[in-house]
């Protein structure tokens, strides 16, 4: 058993298991090439050591250094490409831009006090999102009342109570459906 297969293996699996605990930490921004990620270089070093132990007594370390080597590039470019990369396409199409929900309707959530702040969900590219919300005019607004969002300032969402007549402008009643569609 080569010693050092199995230092690469045992650096790679527990980078692995604490990554497990720790990966938001452990997961630092890098450029360039894609195996300079934390959790593809992880993957690397346990595979390249994994290839290098069970190789080393069958062909020699000669022989077994570029076989691990290339057997660890060519896993962590699969984790790269088919894992992580569409992973990081998924979370840039689910953000949103806050100024565009200016207008959006929303509903309290957790009621907003007199002066204080409470919670607002709302709706955006098929996800419930939730947010802290504060009345525009300084009022209380109760839980689940239907509101409009008129301003974003320090992330906090900033309502305005839907009155009746918005409420129809809005989502019209079924009869006037039908009548238009009688037409």
């Amino acid at each position: 058993m080569s010693p050092l297969y199995l230092t690469l293996f045992l650096i790679g699996a527990g980078f692995v298991v604490i990554s497990m605990f720790f990966g938001e930490v452990l997961d630092f921004a890098t450029t360039g090439f894609f195996f300079l990620k934390p959790k593809v270089l992880a993957l690397v070093l346990t595979v390249m050591g994994g290839v290098g132990l069970i190789l080393t007594p069958r062909m020699g370390s000669y022989l077994t250094f570029p076989i691990s080597l290339a057997s660890g590039l060519f896993a962590g470019f699969l984790l790269y490409r088919f894992v992580i990369l569409p992973l990081m396409r998924l979370s840039h199409t689910s953000t949103h831009d806050k100024q565009s929900l200016v207008g959006s309707l929303a509903k309290v959530n957790l009621t907003i006090p007199q002066g204080g702040f409470g919670k607002i969900k709302y709706t955006v590219n098929g996800s419930i999102v939730t947010s802290p919300a504060k009345a525009e005019d300084g009022s209380g607004i109760s839980k689940d009342t239907d509101v409009v969002i008129t301003s974003i300032k320090n992330n906090a969402y900033y309502v305005m109570e839907r009155s009746v007549q918005e409420a129809e402008v809005a989502r019209p009643s079924v009869k006037s459906e039908e009548v238009l569609s009688a037409n």
